[in-house]
């Protein structure tokens, strides 16, 4: 005999729109949630939308360019977060069981493409089993909201909630393009910092105020400098011999061996950052572990 209520309880709404509002709902922004399913912000809207439209509610309201979850959006996802986590750890247990283990790692892009990709081939061979997720954004990651594994991030290590163990000394120089330190840059750093145009990274706050008063100098004039959003662009701008940048050592060293860029004062390493493993105050998992370790390992 059929069941009256069958069609009321086999229905399910279309998964896009589902996993877009889970991955909204979990990042707080359409781009952070675009970045993490791989697809566009306007993608994003659109499956979102057309989820409320299947339900018949409103679950996310723009409130002065902020998403915040309606009332039902809440309830709604509070309900729905257990399972779709669910899901997500046993994709990730399918996708490991021909015998790859796959770990998920948050950093920089510079971090990324200056000092762990070239390092990659070293984690392969001595862990030829371990698959890793790289998620390369300059925003920090809540790694427990966003199921995220490892971090490696830049700081003073005194993340609340988190353990963070130190992997490497920044060192913080001054950079320039070589024919920018040719036609503009004298013997003198002082000097040259008072009369060439100084490319700011903003991610850093006030990061030559701090460098240079580290080092007894006079900071350059705030009109004198150039703001970039990124450490990135920043780094890119001294390679079009835009100005003199603060380059990080070690992230910077390639570009440095490869004359791209040139360092022309010798300074010492007084008050800069490190960057750290971190990761959530819980047990790991022996393949995060062997991760986190060989991280260490390595830059030691």
């Amino acid at each position: 005999m059929p069941n009256p209520m069958a069609g009321q309880h086999d229905y399910f709404p279309r998964f896009g729109g589902l996993k877009s509002f889970f991955a909204v709902a979990s990042t707080g922004s359409a781009v952070r949630a675009a970045e993490r399913l791989n697809v566009s912000a306007s993608s994003i809207s659109h499956q979102v939308k057309a989820l409320e439209t299947e339900l018949g509610v409103r679950l996310i309201e723009n409130r002065k360019g902020k998403l915040i979850l309606t009332p039902d959006g809440a309830s709604y996802f509070d309900q729905i977060k257990g399972p779709m986590t669910q899901i997500l750890r046993a994709t990730e247990t399918i996708r490991s069981m021909p015998g790859r283990k796959r770990v998920s790692l948050t950093l920089t892009p510079s971090f990324a493409v200056g000092w762990l990709m070239p390092r990659l081939i070293d984690l392969e061979r001595v862990h030829p089993d371990l698959e890793v997720n790289l998620i390369t954004t300059t925003r920090v990651v809540d790694l427990a909201r966003e199921n995220v594994d490892l971090a490696i991030r830049r700081g003073f290590g005194d993340w609340d909630g988190y353990i963070a163990q130190p992997l490497l000394e920044e060192e913080a120089v001054p950079v320039v393009a070589p024919g920018y330190f040719e036609e503009h840059l004298s013997e003198n750093l002082q000097d040259s910092l008072q009369t060439s145009r100084v490319l700011a990274n903003t991610t850093v706050e006030n990061e030559w105020d701090i460098w240079c008063a580290a080092r007894e100098l006079k900071a350059p004039d705030t009109e004198a400098r150039y703001n970039l959003e990124t450490y990135e662009l920043t780094i890119q701008a001294a390679r079009d011999g835009m100005g003199i940048a603060l380059g990080r050592k070690p992230l910077i060293e390639p570009l440095l061996a490869s004359g791209e860029l040139v360092q022309p004062f010798q300074v010492s390493n007084v008050g800069n950052a490190s960057y750290f493993v971190v990761r959530n105050d819980t047990a790991l998992r022996s393949d995060v572990k062997r991760l986190n370790d060989w991280l260490i390992a390595y830059a030691a």
